[in-house]
């Protein structure tokens, strides 16, 4: 195998909780409240169970294949050469996911927190420690988000807790008085961008031991990190109000900045985005280590790490071209990015699996 390490059920169950909460601990409120305004807290608690569902398909068609990776699923079930041709679809979507969220943390850090200093450096900066922490490998990256998640649950809560007594339930209201279509575009936004772009651990769970209960482990950390999200939008609405929480694409940056105890408690919003690095980070590291690992076992060479630093160089440069600044993202890409993601993460899985069945009922009837 290209991958000699192993994890075991919790360093998976935390990669899966921090890549659910990742980049979308910042923007999501914003993104869903775009759609959905003031329902967008409906939306969000809908999108807990069909998330889980959408990890469900993930674990069934790896559980098909158990000692394959997503590369290699593919070649098993479409052929080699049409196989291939869709593994070079994935890759692409995990390099440019790669260099999106790291474009996303220079954007942020650039325009928040050190607005004097070069964007290209703060995604210098970045990429290094993502050469880094992939060349150390998957051990090593487990390892890591197991140490780091619980310094993200305890500020989630304390920014909540820290936020009861500004909540206003009147910003709530209209209820239910968005229509159809912008409810359903909620909904599939609270699938598809925090469990959706779960598909690159699909690279991981090959290496990951078999443990009992893994399934439910692995359901139930990635409907943790759904809910923690949803807690977020709600609070987000209960705060700022449908308007301000749709055009603060930091929502949840705004809302740390609010806090004030007494004087005393307050400015915690350097905490929320040390936070914000971290989970993002894990989601991005996952996204190039699919890419390096993909690369390699598409090539089938005998290991990955010969192709850390042409990818983390790839990275880099994506980064720099991916967006000339936020607003093309807001405007441009987050419209794209969700067909995209529908596309790569609930369409192509789910006709992997029709496939899958067709070609074991067609052999079943031949042999019979």
């Amino acid at each position: 195998m290209l991958e000699q390490g192993r994890i075991g059920i919790r360093q998976l169950s935390t990669l899966i909780f921090m890549m659910v909460v990742g980049d979308m601990m910042l923007i999501y409120p914003s993104v869903i409240t775009s759609y959905a305004k003031q329902d967008s807290w409906i939306c969000a608690l809908i999108g807990v169970p069909l998330g889980m569902l959408l990890m469900l398909m993930y674990l069934k068609l790896c559980s098909l294949y158990p000692e394959k990776n997503l590369i290699q699923i593919l070649r098993s079930i479409l052929g080699f050469w049409p196989g291939s041709l869709i593994s070079v679809f994935y890759l692409f979507f995990f390099a440019v996911g790669a260099s999106a969220h790291t474009r996303e943390v220079g954007d942020f850090i650039t325009s928040q927190i050190f607005q004097y200093t070069p964007i290209r450096v703060i995604i210098l900066m970045f990429v290094i420690t993502l050469g880094w922490g992939l060349y150390h490998g998957l051990e090593t990256m487990g390892r890591s988000s197991e140490l780091l998640m619980p310094i993200l649950i305890v500020f989630i809560f304390v920014l909540a807790l820290s936020l009861l007594p500004q909540i206003d339930p009147s910003n709530l209201k209209p209820l239910k008085d968005t229509s159809v279509v912008p409810i359903l575009q909620g909904t599939l936004v609270s699938i598809i961008y925090p469990v959706g772009e779960l598909i690159p651990i699909m690279m991981v769970l090959p290496y990951t031991i078999k443990q009992a209960h893994q399934t439910r482990d692995v359901l139930l950390s990635a409907g943790a990190g759904n809910l923690l999200l949803a807690i977020l939008v709600t609070i987000s609405l209960l705060v700022l109000g449908a308007f301000l929480t749709q055009h603060n694409i930091y929502a949840s940056f705004v809302l740390s900045q609010k806090i004030n105890i007494g004087g005393f408690f307050e400015r915690i919003e350097a905490i929320m985005a040390s936070s914000w690095l971290i989970s993002t980070y894990v989601k991005a590291i996952v996204y190039l280590y699919a890419f390096v690992v993909g690369c390699a076992e598409l090539f089938r060479l005998k290991q990955y790490r010969m192709l850390i630093l042409p990818a983390s160089l790839l990275v880099f440069a994506l980064a720099n071209l991916v967006s000339p600044n936020l607003t093309f993202i807001v405007i441009t890409v987050v419209p794209y990015w969700v067909d995209w993601d529908t596309t790569l993460c609930i369409i192509f899985p789910g006709l992997l699996l029709l496939v899958h069945r067709f070609k074991k009922g067609w052999k079943s009837k031949s042999s019979g």
